[in-house]
């Protein structure tokens, strides 16, 4: 087996952010032969600071199938619906998407202030949507069901002002979207369900890296809602809605990295001990492995600890070679 015995901390911290578990942490290779091991790695101090920031969108806006070249960005809703959706007066209007998009600049910025650093994770995202069970407007569809949320690469549309009374041509339409999206960039963020009642919604979006990194660069994050449900008609406040608090909101958990590490791995005959130290509010796994290709086994978790806390772990079984990982949850 050829993998290396440290990886790089630009590397750790590349997938850390992506899995946001630190699943991958320093392996180390030990024999029954071995001599004790040291693993060490030097790293920017370690905060326990957490933060929680809500950022509101700046573009929003959906289309329509039945009509793919008007504009409804200036409309006080967004919507999702199948194709076989009906309104109120059991009518079909066809299939809606909707595009939302953030800002990231202040949102980074913030953080980073907050921090005292930028180098922190995302730990959870959310998207608050209020739902509209019974819109007033015939031209939105209702039903529960199915949707997906997307991540999209491209930022490069329009929000435009038309509304459902009176569309305009000023930005994004049914006719753009094939334009905006890239199976090759793109990444789904989820399925969800609406409720189908006048109802604050919350989805907690998957955790992908290229949504992450488009957080951290600081510019701007794109969604985009399609139907998977046909019978689904799914309408929510847009930021052009009469109640600011009812407005979408984007919520992220964000901690410092706290730079999980083993720092020692010694064989003292009769048992492996391994040791590290914590950073508060984390909960941190030792796991194992006999092959690299094998299956990840827990050693033990530990309960969040003090900062600074060194802890050491007892392996009693020493008969065959071993691999460590440390893994850490908030």
């Amino acid at each position: 087996m050829n993998e290396p015995r440290i990886r790089s901390c630009q590397i750790v911290r590349r997938r850390l952010q992506k899995t946001h578990l630190a699943h991958l942490t320093y392996l180390t290779h030990l024999t029954p032969l071995a001599v004790a091991s040291l693993l060490a790695l030097s790293a920017k101090p370690c905060f326990s600071q957490t933060a929680t920031l809500s950022v509101l969108p700046e573009a929003d806006a959906f289309v329509r199938f039945v009509d793919p070249f008007a504009n409804y960005g200036g409309a006080g809703a967004i919507a999702v619906s199948g194709p076989t959706a009906v309104n109120g007066s059991n009518q079909q209007n066809g299939a809606f998407d909707s595009l939302m998009r953030f800002p990231m600049s202040n949102v980074v910025a913030s953080l980073d202030s907050t921090l005292a650093t930028h180098d922190w994770l995302v730990l959870r995202a959310t998207l608050k949507l209020t739902e509209m069970a019974t819109p007033p407007s015939p031209i939105f569809n209702r039903g529960v069901g199915s949707f997906e949320i997307r991540w999209l690469a491209s930022d490069s549309w329009i929000e435009g002002t038309g509304i459902p009374i009176a569309p305009t041509t000023n930005g994004v339409a049914w006719n753009d979207i094939p334009s905006l999206l890239n199976p090759a960039t793109d990444v789904s963020l989820g399925q969800f369900t609406n409720s189908g009642t006048d109802a604050r919604l919350s989805f907690v979006l998957s955790l992908k890296e290229p949504f992450l990194s488009d957080i951290r660069a600081g510019g701007r994050v794109t969604f985009y809602f399609t139907a998977i449900s046909p019978q689904m008609g799914f309408t929510a406040d847009s930021r052009s809605f009469v109640l600011v608090n009812e407005f979408p909101m984007l919520e992220l958990a964000v901690a410092v990295n706290p730079h999980p590490h083993i720092e020692s791995i010694q064989n003292l005959g009769t048992n492996i001990l391994l040791s590290f130290h914590t950073v508060s509010n984390w909960t941190y796994i030792v796991q194992f492995a006999d092959n690299l290709s094998g299956t990840w086994s827990n050693l033990i978790t530990l309960p969040a600890q003090s900062t600074n806390s060194q802890v050491f772990v007892p392996d009693p079984n020493t008969s065959f070679r071993r691999f460590y990982r440390l893994s850490v949850t908030q």
